[in-house]
């Protein structure tokens, strides 16, 4: 249960992401011009802010997209003569799973930022700056063609500048997510290539969770990459980018390897979050190095990072979330009654009473301490949310999120004996007995914990050392405050609100944060599995299925239902759980002589689409496959990857029929009449013409070998 905890805190700050399919023309992120200055001088460099606000659940992408062929934000300026501006400045991205893919981008709002340099002999008065601009929003399932829009600012140029105020946010966005190119003075880098793939080596202390976001694809997203760390050197390990199944073409070496190296957590001994790295391959760089080094000569501009979370706000945080873990059914009912336990085996002796208090409270933090001793080790190897990238992670930690879920909803019980076993705890005898009462407290509320643990855990996760066990510790507080409080005053057990139905209600409004994770981790699981086959329908039949057997347990397997009742609905729900798994469950690796099979066919010859080649090979009576796509569709790319297997290629080849692609990627007037012609408005559009027949056949928008085979034998054969 451990890793699936260290996962709640990413899918409960994220919740329930949208699914909506693109439709072109809608726009899914707003643009604005944010200047450094609203009155510069002559002579004078400053900076400029694109600002690009992303709709929930859209994103754009880092210079390096992952993928290879998405079209990243751009800027085209309209200046007044003399005027220069450098090339765009992108941020520190974030890598999340999309459509199946591995790629870099950004979501919410986010600035990219180009310098600007006014001419010397500059007159004074205003003048106006267009900045044609242009970008590429993608959801989790599909892709806008790319967005442009057009923005106008005046400035002013005047013996002296005023700094804009709107700028402030932009200053507050740079210093956490822009890299320094001054490295810190304790590391040291090298770059190589071997025949493995290409490997970053950092001697010295790095923070926790660090990333390298390579700038320049020599890296391939798309396969596997590691991260080692061999005592004091993390290894950061890639193959090269030869190309990928989703449109990517292979990058070309370069002599230097490129990039940003991020963490959430402060560099030790600096104030930087990230850092650029600009290193030879065969070569290696350090603090002496780059002591000298300026912004212009870099990409990436120079900052200092915004300050962490204060560590008194995160520990006062995780110390009210154990406060509210006892409002929960499986403690509260406990307070009193382990009280009045300790009231009745001390007698009136109020110091024994403190004593039976104290033990009581150093059993719930000595499980606490337990607990963040078994994470901790973890902290070494593991950064938190990486396992998202694992699908079986994802499908094990749905599945526990949905059962916990509805069990907290009241579907099922999970704990439900809870309150007998915390009466039964008033009876044991002395300080001994008080301490492991603590302990089985932990226990007790574990069932109803989901919603505050995982949280505990991940703000736990960004400190080292002694912090790390503290935070978790301060949890423990919280739990046990009441208990201690309540031993040194134990006449204010009367003043405590009744156990009753609103325990209830609150358990069950706690519910809905683990189904917002729910549908979060269905969204991602989605992206990893559900363009395999038809697997995303089987997801959503077996996290149906999985909530039936929940019901069905709850509903038919209590103590007033007969022996035999019960019997049998353990066994009908045992079976739709093991039917739900089974259906929902990640599919099996690929077969090493499916892959040698797959290889041994050739692939199809695509031919470049026009109304003219489709006529021409039309009158010569010649069965043609139209695929109406764009290297920015990913639903195209993954159709490529799972539809035209070997045996559907063979298929093609035995048939003699003639593939043309209609590449949509940039404007394409004609492709976009011919799919309107088809009354259809978005890609993918898969359509077959057969000979002897005038009616074009229009296939469904995802595609698998068998349905394509099936739907082009079912039209040649008539």
């Amino acid at each position: 249960m451990t890793r699936p905890l260290l996962i709640t805190l990413l899918t409960l700050v994220l919740g329930l992401q949208s699914n909506l399919l693109a439709q072109f023309g809608k726009p899914k992120t707003q643009a604005a011009i944010v200047p450094e200055y609203t009155t510069v001088t002559a002579g004078q460099t400053f900076t400029i802010a694109l600002e690009l606000t992303h709709d929930k659940g859209w994103h754009s992408y880092f210079i390096n997209d992952g993928i290879g062929h998405s079209i990243v934000p751009e800027i085209e300026w309209t200046l007044p003569e003399g005027w220069t501006v450098s090339d765009l400045q992108f941020p520190t991205p974030h890598e999340f799973s999309f459509a199946g893919a591995q790629v870099y981008g950004y979501e919410g709002t986010n600035y990219l930022l180009t310098t600007v340099t006014v001419p010397k002999a500059a007159g004074t008065g205003s003048v106006e700056l267009i900045a044609d601009s242009s970008w590429q929003v993608c959801d989790d399932s599909s892709c806008l063609p790319p967005n442009g829009k057009e923005l106008s600012f005046s400035l002013t140029i005047a013996d002296t500048s005023a700094k804009n105020p709107e700028y402030s946010k932009v200053e507050q966005y740079k210093l956490k997510h822009f890299p320094s190119k001054i490295l810190p003075e304790n590391l040291q880098f090298t770059a190589e290539e071997t025949p493995q793939g290409i490997v970053l080596s950092i001697t010295g202390p790095l923070p926790e969770a660090t990333e390298f976001f390579e700038y320049d694809k020599q890296i391939d997203v798309q396969s596997p990459r590691t991260s080692e760390l061999d005592d004091q050197t993390m290894q950061f390990k890639g193959q090269r980018n030869m190309g990928n199944k989703l449109g990517g073409e292979a990058a070309p070496k370069l002599e230097n390897l490129r990039g940003i190296l991020y963490s959430p957590n402060k560099f030790e001994g600096t104030d930087q979050h990230a850092f650029w790295i600009d290193i030879p391959f065969g070569g290696n760089i350090s603090a002496a190095s780059t002591s000298g080094a300026t912004e212009t000569n870099t990409p990436i501009p120079l900052n200092e990072p915004e300050a962490d979370m204060s560590v008194s706000l995160v520990l006062g945080s995780l110390l009210l979330g154990g406060l509210i873990l006892n409002l929960m059914p499986c403690v509260f009912p406990v307070i009193g009654l382990k009280i009045m336990g300790f009231v009745q085996q001390a007698g009136e002796d109020s110091a024994k009473i403190k004593l039976h208090g104290l033990a009581f409270t150093a059993g719930v933090l000595l499980s606490f301490l337990a607990l963040a001793a078994a994470l901790y080790p973890l902290k070494a190897t593991t950064t938190l949310g990486a396992q998202l990238q694992e699908p079986w992670v994802v499908f094990i930690l749905m599945v526990v999120m949905l059962l916990l879920a509805l069990s907290m909803a009241g579907l099922f019980e999970i704990g439900a004996k809870a309150t007998s076993v915390g009466g039964n705890l008033t009876h044991k005898e002395g300080v001994s007995g008080s301490f492991f009462s603590g302990v089985l407290a932990v226990v007790i509320a574990t069932p109803c914990s989901a919603p505050f643990l995982g949280p505990a855990i991940g703000a736990a996760w960004n400190f080292d050392g002694p912090l790390f066990f503290l935070s978790l510790l301060m949890m423990g507080v919280g739990l046990a405050l009441p208990y201690i409080t309540l031993s040194f005053f134990p006449s204010l057990v009367n003043k405590l609100p009744r156990p009753g139905a609103w325990m209830e209600s609150f358990k069950q409004g706690m519910s809905f944060l683990l189904f917002a994770t729910v549908g979060y981790l269905i969204w991602v699981y989605n992206g990893q599995v559900g363009e395999v086959g038809q697997k995303g329908l089987a997801i959503m039949l077996g996290a149906t299925l999985i909530a039936l057997s929940a019901w069905i347990y709850g509903r038919w397997n209590t103590p007033a239902k007969k022996k035999q009742t019960q019997l049998i609905a353990k066994i009908v729900a045992l079976l739709a759980l093991i039917a739900g798994i089974s259906m929902a469950m990640p599919p099996k690796a690929v077969d090493p002589d499916v892959a040698a099979a797959e290889a041994s066919v050739p692939e199809l010859d695509w031919q470049t689409w026009s109304p003219e080649k489709e006529a021409e090979l039309r009158a010569a009576g010649t069965p043609v496959f139209v695929d109406f796509t764009a290297k920015w569709c990913l639903t195209c790319q993954t159709n490529k990857a799972a539809a035209y297997t070997a045996a559907t290629r063979k298929f093609f080849h035995e048939n003699g029929i003639v593939t043309l692609k209609a590449d949509m990627t940039k404007k394409n007037p004609q492709a976009t009449q011919a799919i309107h012609a088809l009354n259809r408005s978005a890609i993918p559009v898969n359509v077959l013409y057969v000979p002897n027949d005038a009616n074009p056949h229009v296939t469904r928008e995802v595609l698998t070998a068998d349905y394509l085979t099936d739907f082009i034998s079912s039209r040649l054969d008539q």
